[in-house]
């Protein structure tokens, strides 16, 4: 099994233990809490649907509190060979039959495909199709979504839940691409006490960015039990779940195009642009560390220190330390570190190079043939190193025109002793028992 497809497995499995992960409990409670969740169906990664049976699940959580999130890595290749249903171009066709009429019911889908050669009857039956349906939430003649109630909710206590975001700001010049860009920002609030931990501004919109935000917030606030985020790319990427996996921090995504569902980072957003963004000046922020020192003036001097009517006229500071003893807070930033860091096995090539997320790398000719652990920084997705011992060895991308400049080094051949002569020739030996025969067969 590759490292990509290990590692989401592993998330899966953590996202199977949800929250029994960080929990306390009772002789018995575990047991009911496992029997619960081994009834249930769960989406794997590959999209099917799946049971986990309960001692499966004892397993995962064994293995978690023993070894942390690399507890649930799978140990070896597992292939079992199950075929779907339904091609992926099939499924899309059903899916896009069902929006362009939501009148059409699984058996006319079924009618309608078999009668045009897409589908043979003694492929699938009418019941696949309407799981297909189910699970894409496209079931009922009109597929209409209810208005979802609203109800005022907070968590219990600080560092419980976080709220995660992204807004776009002012355009900035960017030295990489040489024009204007409208920049990016990423913050987290926490929703009990809407204290800000970390603000920062990126000119992309990427993984990267957002993980910097968490690595700046973890370090001053504290770990958080789970974090709530929108669908998109840079939240919802493998690196961000595998990095908040190995701070034993949730994640819990809001429906798509359902921004009320995060309404206190939203309102957040809206008391920053009508006190910081509108009113920047233009002349004295031209860079994108000029933003960042504004907004990070702004947040710690001015937010978070303000009294708000929500928090019954208290600060979210006030808030925020009410519960300093409940937060995880950080006392190994070495931990932190490695939470943020990927590592990938990969085999090093003849000519001392190696593929990593689609770069080439070139590895010291000393490991050519041998496998290496390549570890990269999540918050540095350029830096790649391997390890050898108590040595941290960088790594850099191949250029192949740089090294056919470069001179070829020869360890000078030492001269070999010649082994001595054993006098042992089978051939010879051959030739003098045929020639001894010949001898003594003339002699009678």
């Amino acid at each position: 099994m590759k490292d990509e497809r290990r590692r989401e497995e592993a998330l899966f499995r953590y996202a199977v233990l949800g929250d029994l992960l960080h929990r306390t409990l009772r002789r018995g409670e575990i047991g009911r809490a496992l029997r619960d969740r081994a009834e249930k169906l769960w989406k794997g990664p590959d999209g099917r649907e799946r049971r986990v049976a309960q001692k499966t699940l004892e397993e995962w959580l064994c293995r978690y509190r023993r070894r942390g999130f690399d507890g649930l890595l799978p140990e070896e290749r597992r292939d079992r060979g199950k075929v779907r249903a339904l091609k992926a171009e099939v499924e899309e066709l059903i899916l896009a039959m069902k929006r362009e009429d939501p009148g059409r019911s699984a058996q006319l889908i079924y009618d309608e495909l078999v009668s045009v050669g897409r589908l043979r009857r003694s492929d699938v039956s009418v019941s696949t199709i309407r799981r297909l349906l189910r699970r894409e939430g496209l079931t009922g003649a009109r597929m209409e979504l209810e208005r979802p109630a609203r109800l005022r909710w907070q968590a219990a206590r600080s560092g419980e839940l976080w709220q995660g975001d992204a807004l776009h700001g002012p355009s900035l010049f960017d030295p990489a691409s040489g024009r204007p860009v409208r920049v990016k920002i990423f913050a987290l609030l926490d929703d009990r006490s809407r204290l800000v931990p970390y603000i920062r501004a990126d000119f992309h919109e990427t993984q990267t960015a957002f993980l910097t935000v968490l690595c700046g917030a973890v370090l001053r606030r504290g770990i958080p039990r789970a974090i709530l985020l929108d669908n998109h790319g840079s939240f919802t990427g493998s690196d961000v779940k595998v990095a908040c996996a190995r701070l034993g921090v949730r994640l819990i995504f809001a429906r798509p195009y359902d921004g009320p569902s995060k309404g206190k980072i939203e309102r957040f957003w809206r008391t920053l642009r009508a006190r910081v963004l509108d009113r920047l000046d233009t002349l004295k922020v031209t860079t994108l560390d000029d933003l960042n020192l504004r907004l990070s003036a702004w947040v710690e001097s001015d937010y978070n220190t303000r009294a708000h009517s929500s928090l019954g006229a208290r600060t979210p500071l006030e808030v925020f330390e009410e519960d300093a003893e409940e937060i995880r807070f950080v006392d190994d930033t070495g931990a932190v570190e490695e939470a943020f860091t990927a590592t990938l096995s990969r085999q090093v090539r003849a000519d001392s190079t190696c593929q990593v997320r689609g770069r080439t790398l070139e590895v010291p000719t000393e490991f050519r043939g041998r496998a290496v652990e390549v570890h990269y920084s999540l918050l540095s997705p350029d830096r790649f190193w391997i390890e050898d011992g108590r040595s941290r060895i960088p790594l850099r991308e191949v250029d192949p025109e740089a090294n056919a400049r470069r001179p070829r080094q020869r360890k000078p051949s030492e001269k070999k002793e010649e082994p001595p002569a054993t006098g042992l020739n089978p051939v010879e030996e051959m030739l003098r028992r045929m020639t001894q025969k010949r001898r003594e067969s003339d002699d009678e």
